[in-house]
Formats: C-alpha cells, sequence, structure tokens
C-alpha cells in the first residue's frame, strides 16, 4: 500500500471555511477579537473555541445551514485530475486538515477521498443542531497532522518511504512535510520551501513524479 497524505483548504481548495461561516452565523466580531487576543497569547486556543462554539450553539445553527454555505467550494485547479491519477497509481488518498469537518466531509465524497482526519469535528444533536467543536488534543499548530500520519502508518503497517505528503500552502503543514517525501505547489513560505522535495507548478505534475 502506498498513501498520499493531503492538506485541504489551499491545496485542494481556495476557500477558508472557517471566515466563511463566521461572517455569516454571528461570530466575526468575536472571533476577531480571540484571533488577536490568541495572536499575542493572551489566550489560549481553547478559550477561542469553547466562546466561538458558544454564538453558534445559542443561535441553534443547523448542520443543513452549514452545509448550504459550504456547499459551494472552489477546487484548485487540477485537485480531481491528481486524486485520479493518485488512485490509478495505488495510493490511498487521506487528507488531514484543521478546515471545517463539514467541508471536509463534501469534498470526502465529491472527489472519492479513502479517509479524511479533522483537526476541529463539528458536533451536532440528534436533529442536526450545532453542539460543540471537538478539538483533537494532538492537533496544535501542526503538530497534529504528524501524529495522525504516524498513527496511520503504524495501523497499515507501511513504512513511511511508502507515503507522501501534499500541502505547503501554511506553516501548519511544516512538520507533516519534513517528516515524509513532500510536494507543494510554488510555496510562498520560506520555512516551506526550505524542507519540501519537489516544489511543483500545478497540482497534476505530481503525478509525474510518484
Amino acid at each position: 500500500m502506498k498513501i498520499a497524505f493531503l492538506d485541504l483548504e489551499g491545496t485542494l481548495v481556495d476557500d477558508t471555511a472557517w471566515n466563511k461561516i463566521k461572517v455569516k452565523f454571528g461570530a466575526k466580531e468575536l472571533s476577531d477579537k480571540y484571533d488577536k487576543l490568541y495572536a499575542e497569547g493572551k489566550v489560549g486556543f481553547e478559550e477561542w473555541r469553547r466562546e466561538l462554539a458558544r454564538i453558534w450553539k445559542e443561535n441553534k445553527v443547523n448542520k443543513k445551514r452549514f452545509i448550504d454555505e459550504l456547499k459551494d467550494y472552489k477546487l484548485k485547479p487540477g485537485a480531481r485530475e491528481l486524486i485520479l491519477g493518485l488512485k490509478e497509481k495505488g495510493f490511498k488518498t487521506i487528507i488531514i486538515t484543521g478546515a471545517i469537518s463539514v467541508l471536509v466531509e463534501l469534498i470526502k465524497e465529491d472527489l472519492g477521498i479513502d479517509e479524511i482526519y479533522c483537526g476541529h469535528e463539528f458536533i451536532f444533536d440528534s436533529n442536526g443542531i450545532f453542539e460543540d467543536i471537538k478539538t483533537h488534543e494532538s492537533y496544535r499548530r501542526g503538530q497534529g497532522k504528524v501524529h495522525f500520519i504516524k498513527e496511520i502508518i503504524a495501523k497499515e503497517g507501511i513504512d513511511k518511504k511508502d507515503c507522501i505528503a501534499i500541502g505547503g500552502d501554511d506553516i501548519n503543514d511544516y512538520w507533516m512535510m519534513r517528516e515524509i517525501t513532500s510536494f507543494a505547489v510554488q510555496p510562498h513560505l520560506r520555512q516551506i520551501q526550505e524542507v519540501v522535495n519537489h516544489n511543483v507548478n500545478k497540482l497534476v505534475d505530481i503525478l509525474e513524479f510518484v
């Protein structure tokens, strides 16, 4: 078995789903405030998450409304061809991302992704009403992607030399791309440029190397 681990936002899709739903469902002002405090080290991630979840729970936002807001995502050029090509070459495709789980589920179905691992999982009750955001304990500043990768490799009983990482638009991908053979489409961050194995011009170019 071979595995391709893929980032989502900025890699397979253009959208930043978090910003869209913050604006749509009444949390932009609070989130902007906590984003600033978090960047300054004055609050922890859990405080930010709890306040964001509180607003959506109080507003009784249901899953269908999240889906309706996120279903118009835009795939990056070549994303569909990349996934198809990877599958034809015998790769299992796995998305590991901090993106909203609702969006990741939509992409999984659309592209035929084999598995998804979301750092932030939206929890809904039996009626589809938002309840909370579950953040996986290991998912902190990108290190969680490596944690997921190591767990999956161990579970599948394969060597990391049989795996590739595709991402590189954000610093959260740094540790993942340093861990296994990696690909990025013209990354702009110096840290990613220093560790990526293959800097390509477009997503479909990756298929020439695997």
